[in-house]
């Protein structure tokens, strides 16, 4: 008897456990200012980031130690790369308003402009700093490289929060949105 009580707890005590619930985040562009009335067809294609961040979990790195966390339960609300790749869309639209910006997954001849990213690095230091690093260039709708440069981005991370994280990592994002906006204007 006193093993059938005891299977019965443990058993009631198993289903009862449950995994904490899944926080999921996305970047976003509110509060960016216009830069020019210019219109514009842009197109952004998918973003390339190393292999640890390529993945829906929220990378986060610890400074003393070395460490990398990477959350579980704290997730992008698609692939970072996706992520990455609506903000820049996103940001484009508030900087750049009469513009007409796409996501797209190639190069496209419709395009006056063809935005492709790949990400160096993206460290993001919980309740300290956002380090970001990326390869960016514009090409034209025919395929010629118009702009090719090298962006490093700093972000500060105003609290130990996954949002005040996320809100650093968008502040990056802004960063490298921006200066490609501007490259575009004096194309």
């Amino acid at each position: 008897m006193k093993k059938l009580v005891f299977a019965l707890i443990l058993f009631v005590s198993a289903c009862s456990w449950r995994s904490p619930n899944s926080q999921f985040y996305m970047m976003n562009s509110y509060g960016l200012k216009p830069m020019s009335e210019k219109s514009l067809n842009i197109a952004v294609a998918k973003v390339k980031v190393p292999d640890l961040l390529d993945r829906s979990q929220i990378v986060v790195y610890d400074a003393k130690n070395g460490q990398v966390d990477i959350l579980e339960f704290n997730r992008w609300g698609e692939i970072f790369p996706d992520v990455l790749q609506a903000t820049v869309v996103n940001d484009l639209i508030s900087y750049l308003p009469k513009a007409y910006v796409q996501r797209t997954y190639f190069d496209s001849a419709a395009a006056g402009y063809n935005v492709n990213i790949e990400i160096n690095n993206f460290q993001a230091y919980k309740g300290e700093k956002v380090l970001l690093s990326a390869w960016w260039q514009i090409v034209n709708g025919a395929g010629k490289t118009l702009v090719k440069k090298q962006g490093k981005y700093e972000a500060a991370v105003d609290g130990k929060s996954i949002e005040d994280l996320v809100k650093g990592q968008s502040l990056a994002v802004h960063q490298l949105s921006a200066d490609i906006a501007q490259e575009i204007l004096k194309l």
